[in-house]
This record gives structure tokens, sequence and C-alpha cells, in this order.
């Protein structure tokens, strides 16, 4: 997720279209227990759970002293804080340190970085966002603006895919998503990366590149495939005036795969973010994605609950176009539960606060995991959810 896809601000969806095989929502709401079980986080986003129920997540970070570049909310730095955490219990510490990371100069908000973890046979896999052209990671250091990374050697570690060994804790990078986009450039519109999630599998990973409207499948041996490409968006009015309209891109943030094994995509969309028109798309390899469901805003993140239904985590129910962050309830986000039943599909939102722009979501039985306040700096929170 990143500028094109999970920080702030410059994403992409529009059409509004009724909720597929609309069928309402579920009468009552049930009850959802919550608990904190880390607070004080830098901008956490993406979760899993180990085989021996340790919760993992990616922390993408607070930047650094720079070099800096202008990005799409403004001088974005780089720094070393960028990090793979767990929760064993209660007790939260770090596994892998001094991963890339991406903040805004001056507060560290809104990081680009540790995006996404996921497990499979007990081998960990994370995503580094970049939200840019991946030429910034070598481009010279110049006074801003533009700017550029220089080549670092931290710098060159974002927009990858990596593998997380935790004894000892290191990243060891299987795949250059940035080289893949730059090569290929499966949406054919501007380049911009920002592999943003991923789900890890027995013979490869299928990461989203949000920046590059795109699901690709990484194998073992680092190669990159196109699994699929979501288009742009019909036009909507511009409210910048210049051009009059606008067509928004997809921006595919989060992807799962699902009991039946196909890969479920949902959208963050982009500027100008309009309300009710995020979509979840259902990927079979081989196959042009079809629409699972409609009607949603600004999708962050996806996840199968244990009763194999959709949980669907918004990061602004409302919007993230409007009134600033700062702003009660501006980004108030929400955990919606997708029942569908034949050709019905029927929606609960299952909570709304205390969720504030939350990144990420897993479940692990009765228990839900989601990572809150997820663009701050030092006020990122992890919440255990229990519903009924």
């Amino acid at each position: 997720m990143g500028r094109r896809a999970v920080s702030v601000s410059a994403l992409a969806l529009v059409l509004v279209v009724p909720l597929v095989g609309a069928g309402g929502a579920d009468a009552a709401a049930p009850k959802v227990r919550v608990k904190v079980l880390a607070r004080g986080l830098d901008s956490p986003r993406g979760l899993a759970v180990a085989s021996n129920g340790d919760l993992y997540l990616a922390q993408a970070g607070k930047g650094g002293a720079g070099p800096c570049f202008i990005g799409a909310e403004g001088p974005t730095c780089l720094g070393a804080t960028g990090k793979i955490s767990k929760i064993q219990g209660t007790t939260l510490s770090d596994v892998v340190t001094g991963l890339p990371s991406l903040g805004l100069q001056g507060s560290g908000d809104n990081a680009i970085g540790p995006s996404d973890v996921s497990f499979n046979r007990g081998r960990l896999y994370a995503t580094f966002g970049l939200a840019a052209d991946p030429d910034v990671r070598t481009r010279a250091t110049t006074p801003i603006p533009p700017g550029g990374l220089g080549g670092s050697a931290l710098a060159r570690r974002l927009a990858t895919l990596n593998r997380i060994t935790t004894k000892p804790g290191k990243a060891r990078q299987l795949a250059d998503i940035g080289a893949f986009e730059k090569a290929r450039n499966p949406d054919r519109a501007a380049i911009d990366t920002n592999p943003n999630s991923v789900v890890a599998n027995k013979n490869s990973r299928v990461v989203v590149d949000a920046g590059g409207n795109s699901l690709l499948r990484v194998r073992r041996n680092g190669t990159v495939r196109t699994m699929a490409v979501f288009p742009d968006e019909a036009a909507v009015p511009n409210p910048g005036g210049t051009p009059p309209t606008i067509a928004p891109q997809a921006v595919p943030d989060s992807v799962v795969r699902g009991p039946d094994g196909a890969y479920y995509v949902g959208q963050l969309t982009g500027f100008p973010f309009v309300k009710g028109t995020a979509t979840v798309f259902r990927v079979v390899p081989g196959k042009a994605p079809r629409v699972y469901a409609d009607g949603f805003t600004n999708i962050i993140d996806l996840a199968f609950d244990r009763n194999g239904d959709l949980l669907v985590l918004e990061i602004a129910r409302n919007g993230l176009f409007g009134p600033l962050i700062t702003q009660n309830n501006a980004w108030e986000g929400a955990l919606i539960r997708v029942r569908k039943s034949g050709g019905t599909v029927r929606t609960k939102t299952l909570l709304t606060k205390p969720l504030f722009a939350p990144g990420g979501i897993t479940v692990d039985g009765r228990n839900i995991y989601v990572s809150n306040r997820s663009v701050f700096a030092g006020r990122g929170q992890i919440l255990r959810l229990r519903v009924g």
C-alpha cells in the first residue's frame, strides 16, 4: 500500500455499482470484544500467525534522516527503521530490524516499508513497499526536489519480496518487484511499484503490487510472472478541476487465499477516493478477475474467518478524501463481514470504533488480529478482537 496504494493520498478506483447479488445487511450486530495487545508501534501493517500461535507483524517504520525525495505527500526520507516483529502472548519483540523505511520528513508518519508478512510451512515472507518509480532507489541524491535515494543497499531493498529468517533475524531478497515493473509494466500506466501484500504457497508467493495495479506470482527461484492486471475505473468528476474528469486507477492492495483455493483481492481505491466504490475481486489462476463483492470504501486488507466468511477491513469508512486525518473520526475504519450464499451477498459491519486508520488483519481461530493507527510513527497498535 503506498502513495498509489496504502499510504495516504494518491490511489484509485471509482465506478459506483450496487453490492453484487445485493441481499442487504445481516440483522443483529454481534458483540465484539477488543483488547490492545501492543501499542507505541511505527506504522504497523500486515499480520500473520505462526503454527505455534505467535503473531508476526510488519512495521513500516518512521523513515529517517535521508536521503529524501519528493513523494506524493511531500518530502519523504529514508531510514533503517522498518521491522518485522512478533507478539508472543502479550510480549512484543523484534525479529528483524534495520529494514528500509520511507517516512514524511519531520513526523515519520505515513511510512512505506515492510508492508506484509505471510507463512508457508514455517517459512516467513515479507513485502517491502515503495509507492514510487523504482528508479528513485538509484537516482542520485540531490537537493529536493525531486531528489533520489542514491543507490544505497538500504534503498535497493525497497519494492522487493523477501524471505525472513527468525534465528538469526535476517531478510534475504527473493525478488525485485520494482525491476519487474520497470521491465514489463503490466498495466501500461506510469511506472510505480508498491508490493503491499503477499500470500505464501508451497511453490510460489503471490504478491499484489498496489502501485503497478497487478497481481504477481513469484517462483521459488525469484522469477516473477503476471497473474492479473486490474484496469482503470470509469471517469468521475475531478475535484481539482483540471482536467474536469479523472479515471481512477485500480490500486489493488490486499490479497488472501480463500477456502476454495482462489485468490481474493481488495482495492484501496484512489483519488478522488469515491465512497462505496472499492471492490473485492476473485482471481483464479489463468482466468480474468471477477467481481466477488462491491460497494466498499478504501479496503486495506482481507481475511477469511473460521466460518469461511470474508472479513473486509476498511482504512477509512467515510473515504480518504475529505477532512484532515487529525480531525475526529476522519479516518475511522470499519471491519465488515461478507457472507455469500448462492447469488446473495450479505454484509454486516462488525466494528468501527476504536478502528482508526487500520492497516492489516489476520485470523487465528476465534481471534481476529488488526493493526490499528497504522499510518502513525510511535502510535500504532495491535488489537485482538473476539466476535460474539
